[in-house]
């Protein structure tokens, strides 16, 4: 890990001022290390999550079949093959949403079991100037509180953020697959929404990444403060703990306020986005409809992918803030698995055996 001493962060100044440069790139890369300990449970997950991105595409489709096909003609004899067809497909979707579900909160428990043994081996190990100059506090916190943000982006914000890429790169293939013309319309957007994501996430990164630090030293004066709870009463300076205490409480509802303050612009702004986009494929499919014969049901099945991409956009918004924030706990686990023992043990054939 760079940045700071080569052996760690080991008080609490010393993380506070560390700069982290670390690319995403290299954290995801030493996380799947990990996941791929337990491919089965990862593969299956992956594949459900596919299928049910596939699947959900199909609905609108079907619908655009059902106006074009059967309504409109006037035939509803075709209802008899598209009703069961529907069906399949909607319960297929559950069924798979289901397994990818199981599978990947499997692939997110075990990795995180498997990163805290790595830490509780590593602090076994550790030199003991990590533990007097570090807080315990600030030191637990990272096998509980950084390790319990990973779990839950593992469970949920990973499997999330696979599902909405897949269902936007889907929507805009079956989008052009129906009507080129509006298809190109609608991709226009889409760079203004991943330039507003790249945007914020350099603000929503650093401000998670101190949030993750304020929030562990709290945890470091909480542990603290109770551990000499006997010491600060027999020297009646309850007061000056408090004071301490309500300091650190202070930093910290500022900096998470700060990172609130960013994560909450994402959705105003997608929104706007997705209202801009959704006249601009009304009044265009509107002009198509009267001088080129675009259907009805091609217009209908167009509004439905359009919402389609623009839901995932907004829930990757969502799962941005969440996987920032995630991306900073995993910073923080790394750092202790990888600080090195300043003392190491003498090879077993020069070890002094007691009697």
């Amino acid at each position: 890990m760079s940045g700071g001493s080569s052996w760690g962060a080991f008080s609490t100044r010393e993380e506070e001022t560390r700069k982290r440069t670390i690319p995403d790139r290299v954290l995801m890369e030493r996380l799947y290390g990990y996941a791929e300990r337990h491919k089965r449970s990862l593969f299956l997950g992956m594949v459900s999550i596919i299928l049910t991105a596939l699947t959900g595409l199909a609905s609108p489709y079907l619908h655009e079949l059902a106006i074009d096909k059967i309504i409109v003609p006037g035939d509803l004899s075709g209802f008899t093959w598209w009703i069961p067809v529907f069906v399949i497909v909607v319960l297929a979707s559950h069924l798979f949403q289901y397994v990818q579900t199981y599978q990947m909160r499997l692939v997110g428990e075990n990795v995180v079991s498997d990163m805290r043994d790595d830490m509780m081996e590593q602090l076994q190990t550790i030199s003991l100037r990590y533990f007097s100059e570090g807080e315990i506090g600030r030191i637990i916190s990272r096998p509980i509180t950084d390790a319990n943000t990973v779990r839950i982006f593992l469970r949920i914000g990973l499997t999330s953020v696979l599902m909405d890429a897949s269902s936007i790169i889907g929507s805009f293939v079956m989008m052009y697959i129906l009507d080129y013309r509006l298809a190109t319309l609608a991709l226009l957007l889409l760079p203004v929404c991943v330039l507003v994501i790249w945007y914020l996430g350099r603000y929503s990164r650093a401000a998670y990444r101190k949030a993750a630090i304020v929030a562990a030293g709290l945890t470091a004066r909480m542990q603290e403060d109770l551990a000499g709870i006997k010491v600060i009463q027999s020297l009646v300076t309850e007061k000056q703990a408090k004071a301490r205490f309500e300091e650190q409480q202070d930093g910290t509802v500022k900096v998470n306020n700060r990172a609130i303050l960013i994560s909450s612009s994402y959705m105003p702004l997608v929104m706007f986005l997705r209202l801009l986009g959704t006249v601009a494929i009304l009044w265009y499919g509107t002009e198509l409809f009267k001088v080129a014969g675009l259907t009805i049901g091609v217009l209908v099945a167009f509004t439905e992918y359009q919402y389609n991409y623009f839901m995932p956009i907004m829930d990757l918004m969502a799962m941005f803030d969440q996987y920032q924030s995630a991306m900073a706990a995993i910073e923080r686990l790394f750092d202790l698995i990888d600080t090195r023992a300043e003392v190491l043990e003498a090879p077993v054939e020069k070890r002094i055996e007691l009697p």
